[in-house]
């Protein structure tokens, strides 16, 4: 059996100049002050979000910043998102739970959110896990929301197929950013199409 993770090391590549996840959160950062600047969005969930270094750089100093929920599992990594938006002035808006965000009851009383960030998870479930999280956006997120998702190249490259998911969950793809041979950012909108569904009780478990 491999050894388990450490996602403090992990998020440490962050702060590398150059590398794949530094470009990655420059992408993610672009699409969100897009989304904030373009859409109504009162609500925020983001899953699996780490120390909030794509979302609460994002929210500081708007003047009208949503209220955000963000569900970490590590309780440094979660301490450290805390911090952060304390720091930015973000404590009224911005909740971090120290809670597994692959089981629902961790979030479902903020239900539903005008956007939902899945970065980090995808490259790091099964398959048959992320079609079950696909399968639960519309009951996740609120009529006309957006879905910010990431995804690496890793085989098999489900990039193309996770944007077929969400399109026939309902969600049109109106973006997507990647690097052949590793990352890739894509955004998609709910539409009057997209079935809420039912919410199971678990979205996914992480692989690794």
């Amino acid at each position: 059996m491999s050894e388990p993770t450490d996602w403090i090391a992990w998020h440490r590549q962050y702060d590398e100049a150059g590398s794949s996840l530094s470009r990655r959160l420059a992408v993610v950062r672009s699409r969100l002050e897009r989304i904030l600047n373009e859409r109504r969005v009162t609500t925020v969930l983001s899953l699996c979000a780490g120390d909030g270094r794509d979302l609460i750089p994002i929210l500081a100093g708007r003047e009208a910043a949503p209220m955000a929920t963000l569900v970490e599992a590590h309780p440094d990594l979660a301490a450290a998102a805390a911090l952060a938006a304390s720091e930015a002035g973000l404590s009224d808006q911005v909740c971090v739970r120290v809670a597994d965000a692959g089981v629902t009851a961790s979030f479902s009383d903020v239900l539903p959110v005008d956007l939902l960030m899945l970065c980090g998870i995808f490259g790091n479930i099964s398959e048959t896990d992320i079609r079950v999280t696909i399968s639960a956006v519309g009951a996740i997120t609120a009529p006309d929301a957006t879905v910010v998702w990431t995804r690496g190249c890793s085989d098999p490259d489900l990039r193309p197929a996770i944007r077929g998911w969400l399109a026939a969950a309902g969600f049109d793809d109106v973006g997507f950013e990647a690097e052949p041979d590793g990352f890739g950012v894509g955004v998609a909108r709910r539409t009057p199409n997209a079935a809420a569904g039912d919410l199971p009780d678990r979205l996914f478990t992480f692989l690794r």
